[in-house]
């Protein structure tokens, strides 16, 4: 298996013919090229993870693969990940990873790689597009709203229905409303619960920090803030550890990645809706094999959450949820 990683814009490559696949099986005289796309390796080690555990279940499958990791500079650089999209059909690839920066952003590259043969598993959302022409082969993702519910519940259960919370959005979209959504919904139906909706941080941890430190400067009674993806629950625990309030502020984030775990230990990040992001890499490799041998492929896969906190007993569901990446990354 061969990687090449890559953190630029596409007119930094050049290429052949783009690849086509049959639409039967894929004889394999060769290594597969993967273009594997993701919105920013900084937003969270969630798309290293779903990188290193879609390589290894490759390697258990036998599939010699080659791969080649691209990411913008972030998450709401969509004309970006359009050149890269291009780039790589110019470049060829037998199938496409697509984290895509937003859902209705990724038609127009969907609708390319299509024109070109090019099979694509959608990464982070899960409703297919409505137009089959940017229509994916497959749809990977965790329930985001589920995950913004469990936080919601925690919230409410911590708080006894009462108390001062703050949310923090993060690129204005699917993921980050329905994130949201999950939340508000819960928390909304406890009278007792002040709720102060917060900015766009465009699911940065730099901006993150900034509106947290606006956020506990214009409501200092604040008992629980919400960020809505690792990054920005990250940058919520710093400001409050800046702040002296780790203690007082409840701090939640969203995944349960290793960033966010060793947070809670050093006791800077309150909680967070944990997903088993390696099956999901599993389930990105599984989608590749199938269609190289000519199977089908169902449309839509999505995983489970488990609400954890800094007292959570989580380290067998921990050492499951990151089973292969964890040895590749050593975290």
């Amino acid at each position: 298996m061969k990687v090449t990683r890559r953190h630029l814009m596409a007119s930094a490559m050049a290429g052949a013919i783009a690849a086509t696949a049959a639409p039967g099986a894929m004889a394999q005289d060769d290594a597969i090229e993967i273009a594997y796309l993701s919105p920013s390796f900084d937003i969270s080690d969630a798309w290293e993870r779903v990188y290193w555990s879609m390589s290894a279940r490759l390697d258990e499958l036998g599939v010699d693969h080659e791969v080649t990791l691209l990411a913008v500079q972030n998450a709401s650089d969509h004309a970006g990940q359009l050149d890269q999209i291009q780039a790589v059909i110019q470049r060829g690839a037998d199938y496409v990873f697509l984290g895509a920066t937003e859902y209705e952003s990724a038609a127009v590259g969907l609708r390319l790689l299509n024109e070109a043969g090019i099979p694509v598993v959608v990464y982070n959302f899960l409703e297919p597009h409505e137009d089959e022409a940017s229509r994916a082969m497959q749809y990977i993702a965790f329930d985001h709203y589920e995950g913004g519910r469990m936080a919601g519940e925690w919230t409410v259960e911590q708080l006894e229905g009462e108390g001062q919370v703050a949310v923090l959005q993060g690129v204005a979209g699917v993921v980050s409303d329905q994130r949201m959504a999950g939340f508000v919904d819960v928390v909304s139906q406890h009278p007792g619960i002040d709720l102060e909706i917060g900015v766009h941080t465009d699911f940065d941890r730099v901006r993150a920090f900034e509106a947290t430190q606006n956020l506990i400067a214009a409501h200092p009674d604040l008992d629980v803030i919400y960020g809505v993806s690792t990054a920005v629950g990250l940058g919520i625990g710093q400001a409050l550890r800046g702040a002296g309030l780790s203690d007082q502020v409840m701090s939640i984030g969203f995944g349960g990645t290793g960033d966010e775990i060793q947070a809670m230990s050093e006791g800077w990040l309150s909680a967070s809706p944990l997903r088993s992001i390696d099956d999901s890499g599993v389930a990105v490799a599984d989608a590749f094999h199938a269609h190289m041998n000519g199977e089908p492929v169902e449309p839509v896969w999505s995983g489970p959450f488990v609400m954890i906190d800094a007292d959570s007993d989580a380290e067998a569901i921990v050492s499951h949820a990151n089973r292969y990446s964890n040895p590749a990354m050593g975290r």
